[in-house]
């Protein structure tokens, strides 16, 4: 069993990572629509389909930036900026967010995991994740003991 250390998302972070995941699944697609669209600049005799292509190439990227800096600044989104903290066993998670709100779920409910450079997230539905930034816990060992007992376990089910 670890305890990790209380901590508290701000909304850059938040953003950071919802970025960076979406980055990290559609991000060639992003780069396919630049690619045209520049290949597109540099041709003579452009028709309307052509131009269309290319403004939606270059604005498509930034409009769904836009929205998600959105999303991330919502006020609706306050509960995922809450402080919170983890104990964690290799069969269930604790987790305490606030002063009053606390619950209790098993490893086996979960259904995917993800990982990136500096945060964890482990999935209980396609839109529903924890995320275990990995400098809430105390120790390297700490965080190695998570990887191993309960996320890379998740993650090969």
């Amino acid at each position: 069993m670890i305890k990790t250390k209380k901590f508290q998302l701000t909304k850059k972070e938040y953003f950071s990572f919802i970025i960076r995941i979406l980055l990290k699944k559609i991000g060639w697609l992003f780069a396919l629509m630049i690619l045209i669209s520049i290949s597109l600049i540099f041709k003579d005799n452009k028709n309307y389909t052509e131009n269309s292509i290319m403004v939606f190439g270059f604005f498509f990227p930034i409009v769904l930036l836009f929205q998600y800096w959105r999303f991330a600044n919502s006020k609706e989104n306050a509960i995922i900026l809450k402080e919170r903290q983890f104990e964690i066993f290799p069969d269930k998670i604790l987790y305490q967010m606030g002063e009053v709100s606390e619950g209790t779920i098993d490893v086996e409910n979960f259904i995917k995991t993800f990982e990136l450079k500096d945060l964890y997230l482990i999935y209980i539905s396609k839109g529903q994740c924890f995320y275990f930034p990995k400098r809430i816990f105390e120790s390297k060992q700490d965080e190695n003991w998570f990887r191993n007992e309960v996320f890379l376990k998740i993650k090969n089910k």
